[in-house]
């Protein structure tokens, strides 16, 4: 994945986040992926926050952290330190303003379950479908019982009136 893509990925994340309750702060990240190493930083000012894909020297912590790591921590997967443990990673600073930094990250709504009525629906239909091919063997069998019976009760009538 290019570093674009990551931080496109990122940035995303920053999406809809209420920065008004957090003080100043600046971030640098520095992914430390071969494949997408690249800086950007998140700035949080007069409580307005910018996320753009350039260094920031002055900044109140530099953080040296994998795109899967820092993924995990944002979405709340990780904590600050397991998400630096798990890419060998690093922060230069104020780790307390990375920890701002992350809750003015919207939390992800939780989706309701889904319903399991569709496949309740299919066993039913199941033994809708074998009472049908029951009724008919229900109904030849009903049959055969009265065709003796019908049988039984012509001959007699013929043969009362033979007697007479």
């Amino acid at each position: 994945m290019t570093f674009e893509k990551a931080f496109d990925s990122i940035k995303k994340k920053f999406n809809g986040a209420d920065a008004s309750k957090v003080g100043d702060l600046a971030i640098q990240i520095t992914f430390s992926d071969e494949d997408c190493g690249g800086t950007f930083y998140a700035e949080i000012k007069n409580g307005v926050l910018a996320v753009e894909p350039y260094d920031y020297h002055d900044n109140n912590a530099a953080v040296n952290i994998s795109k899967s790591a820092l993924l995990g921590y944002l979405g709340r997967r990780s904590s600050l330190d397991k998400a630096l443990a798990e890419c060998n990673g690093s922060v230069y600073g104020d780790a307390a303003k990375v920890d701002a930094l992350r809750s003015v990250i919207p939390k992800a709504e939780k989706k309701a379950p889904a319903k399991k009525a569709a496949t309740a629906a299919k066993p039913a239909e199941k033994k809708v479908a074998a009472v049908k091919k029951a009724e008919p063997a229900k109904k030849a069998a009903a049959v055969k019982k009265a065709e003796p019976a019908k049988k039984a009760a012509a001959k007699k009538p013929a043969a009362k009136a033979t007697k007479k």
